[in-house]
């Protein structure tokens, strides 16, 4: 087969539409052959997607009750994550739930130890025992499983539970009832059709709810496949033998996503017919070779060299974003010459456009340097006063309270420095940013005499304002609070300060060495703004901090995701 890129004309408008009028001479009954195999495809395509489509239509009722489920059980865990669970305050709050959700006929809150003692019902009952509760704490993941005897509602039911975690810790799940008179498969969906049988299973093959009865479930499933593996391929539908010898349709879609599916269970539908094959009629070669003849010559000179001499000028214009205004279609069909006109016009439009976007763009580079330049100028005129302020103080903690003050301002000067310096104002490398204000912290924070050894491990990490500022004050927070407590019972203090990015996520960590205080904080100068600071920095990051001590040393770390730039309503 010809290279396509050392033979052009093959890609050629002309000898493409040339191809087109020799295809058009095919007999006509070879035509109607591909368009009959084109609607038997389309036939099984249509019937497998009106299939999918009736069997969710039958599952519709139950998806809303365990959709519905699943999200009060989600809501319900953040709740008692938050709010520390206390068993009065966290049964008022499930009977209340309960109340207001009638479809539900029990929420609670149940530890490891599966004692519930928070429960819209229920409570003392010890489910510690039942298969149910094993399996919950076992996979420590959302599921629903069936519990034909309820300890609490005393009936068939379906449990929706959600893991509870509280400081990163696995203590228990929220477990919602959904009695199965609650839950109606709709055999008769509608539209004419409907499958004979309809059941949903779990993610791990246990049926939940069934038309034929959980009884006798089992006798209508297909030999050859097993629930759980149809849930790792729904949606699908295919043919099978069931258990008890009757040839089916099944169809599997999902109800939940990654945890409950419905199976419906459809007569048996003969095969699609086979494609017709016919051989192919030729017509005389002479004729052939007229029609491309004529599709060739008549093709170029109508449109052909028009076409490529409007491309050269395109890609010219392309490349060095001039052009002449010289009209080279006179002769040219009408739909070719207004084809140029509307280039000829586009271009100028682009050109205008182009210039005016180069102004607006160097205007607001402008506008956006000077902002920056005066802000670090009225935040180092406020240390100034601060300065001024420190010297005339009398009381210690004053002055301590006033000195870190002044610290925070001027790391916010050099901030605005950086960015009023910087030639793209949309982005910054935050890298060197954070280099310059932990210096900056650390020679106005380290006092009392001794040293501390610094290890800076700093990658260029490039970021948009919204994200650098925060991160920059973040960094300058860890490293006053590092130097300030910082100490080492074996020998010279330090702390390490690093900020890398793996992918689209950036961390930064602070760790320093533990031991025996150095030096205890002056009067006022711990006041906890510190830590509200940090906290309040990781949060704008979209993070949070985290922390970790052991008896040599003491870590910090967030890590959060590298945003792109969101500009808001009034920037369209």
């Amino acid at each position: 087969m010809p290279n396509s890129a050392n033979t052009p004309w093959i890609r050629s408008l002309s000898f493409r539409i040339a191809g087109v009028l020799s295809l058009a001479l095919v007999p006509i009954g070879s035509i109607a052959i591909y368009q009959t195999n084109q609607v038997s495809s389309q036939a099984e395509e249509v019937t497998r997607l009106s299939l999918l489509a009736l069997t969710q239509q039958g599952v519709e009722g139950e998806r809303s009750v365990l959709q519905q489920a699943f999200g009060a059980a989600s809501a319900l865990a953040k709740s008692v994550q938050v709010n520390t669970p206390d068993d009065a305050a966290c049964s008022k709050m499930m009977a209340d739930f309960n109340e207001e959700m009638p479809r539900f006929s029990l929420a609670a809150y149940i530890p490891i130890d599966g004692v519930i003692r928070c429960g819209s019902a229920g409570i003392g009952a010890d489910v510690s025992q039942r298969p149910n509760h094993l399996f919950v704490i076992s996979e420590q993941k959302p599921t629903v499983q069936v519990a034909t005897d309820g300890p609490v509602s005393k009936t068939s039911v379906l449990v929706v539970s959600q893991p509870v975690f509280i400081d990163g810790k696995y203590t228990g799940y929220i477990a919602i009832s959904v009695p199965h008179s609650n839950l109606k498969l709709e055999q008769s969906a509608g539209f004419g059709a409907a499958p004979k049988d309809i059941m949903t299973f779990n993610g791990s093959g246990k049926i939940l709810t069934s038309t034929t009865g959980l009884e006798t479930a089992e006798s209508v499933l297909p030999i050859r496949s097993t629930l759980e593996e149809m849930a790792g391929l729904s949606p699908i539908v295919f043919s099978g033998q069931s258990r008890n010898g009757a040839d089916q349709l099944y169809v599997v879609v999902p109800v939940v996503e990654n945890q409950v599916f419905a199976l419906g269970i459809w007569p048996s539908v003969s095969e699609m017919s086979e494609t017709v094959k016919a051989p192919v009629i030729l017509f005389p070669l002479l004729m052939w070779i007229a029609s491309v003849v004529v599709g060739l010559v008549a093709i170029d000179r109508m449109a052909g060299r028009h076409i490529r001499m409007l491309s050269r000028r395109m890609r010219r214009f392309e490349r060095v974003r001039t052009f002449e205004d010289n009209r080279t279609m006179r002769y040219a069909a009408e739909e070719l010459r207004h084809m140029e006109q509307d280039f000829i016009l586009m271009a100028e439009t682009i050109l205008h456009d182009q210039a005016e976007l180069e102004n607006a763009v160097r205007q607001r580079n402008v506008l956006l340097k000077e902002v920056h330049h005066r802000v670090k100028n009225n935040l180092q005129l406020i240390s100034s006063i601060m300065n001024m302020n420190i010297r005339k103080a009398h009381s210690p903690e004053t002055k301590a309270i006033l000195s870190r003050l002044q610290d925070r301002v001027l790391a916010m000067a050099s901030i605005h420095r950086n960015l009023h310096q910087v030639e793209q104002q949309g982005q910054v490398n935050v890298g060197a940013l954070v280099r310059e204000v932990a210096n900056q912290t650390l020679q106005a924070s380290a006092s009392g005499g001794h040293r501390i050894r610094v290890k800076m491990e700093i990658q260029d990490v490039i970021l948009y304002p919204d994200q650098a500022v925060p991160l920059s004050l973040l960094a300058s927070e860890l490293m006053a609070n590092a130097a300030k407590y910082t100490s080492n019972d074996n020998g010279e203090p330090w702390l390490t300060l690093s900020l890398v990015q793996e992918g689209n996520r950036a961390r930064l960590q602070m760790v320093n060495s533990k031991g025996k205080v150095l030096r205890e904080p002056a009067e006022g100068e711990s006041t906890g703004l510190g830590k509200q600071l940090i906290r309040a920095f990781a949060t704008q990051l979209g993070s949070r901090i985290e922390t970790e001590e052991s008896e040599t040393e003491y870590r910090a770390f967030v890590s959060f995701e590298v945003l792109s730039f969101q500009p808001e309503a009034l920037d369209y």
